[in-house]
């Protein structure tokens, strides 16, 4: 998908946000137009390595994302064991709508959110490609995501795949 299409939106960001615009050009342009960094390859770092800088921001990340996560995953098996959705039933009913709500703990602070499906239905698409990765990757994620307090990712999982129809998620068998 491609950020800033829609014209009457990527005007207003132009006009309100001039910065986040100029990011939203930059990502979506295939070769490296950002002549203020002149000086910046276009390589990834060697061996794969993964900055100190982009793993603390990881670590900030987990600490938002794994409780309500793992908090949305009880509750939509929960859920989905007293509901039992055929397949093909869309896990939302409309857009914006929600199944329910969930209470969870971010920093010491108590936190009240929707649950939100689509987050399942992307974890889903993580999950499965870190299933079909080799082995040796898989410890090389493992590490990261260990090191980032974000090994839980992969362990938060529905009962029930989230698959897409008609530009909805549905619940598969």
């Amino acid at each position: 998908m491609r950020l800033g299409r829609d014209p009457h939106p990527a005007a207003l960001m132009k006009k309100r946000a001039p910065r986040v615009y100029r990011w939203v050009e930059r990502m979506n342009r295939a070769d490296k137009d950002a002549s203020e960094y002149f000086d910046r390859g276009t390589d990834f770092l060697p061996n794969d390595e993964i900055p100190d800088t982009l793993q603390s921001v990881l670590r900030v990340v987990a600490q938002d994302f794994i409780p309500e996560t793992a908090a949305s995953a009880d509750f939509l098996n929960f859920w989905l064991s007293q509901n039992k959705p055929e397949a093909g039933t869309p896990a939302v009913f409309r857009l914006g709508a929600s199944i329910g709500s969930i209470d969870f703990q971010v920093r010491a602070q108590a936190i009240k959110a929707l649950v939100v499906p689509y987050r399942h239905f992307q974890l889903q698409r993580i999950h499965r490609v870190f299933d079909e990765s080799e082995t040796q990757v898989q410890g090389r994620v493992n590490r990261l995501l260990s090191s980032c307090g974000m090994a839980d990712v992969l362990n938060i999982k529905l009962q029930r795949q989230i698959g897409r129809l008609d530009n909805l998620e549905v619940w598969l068998d």
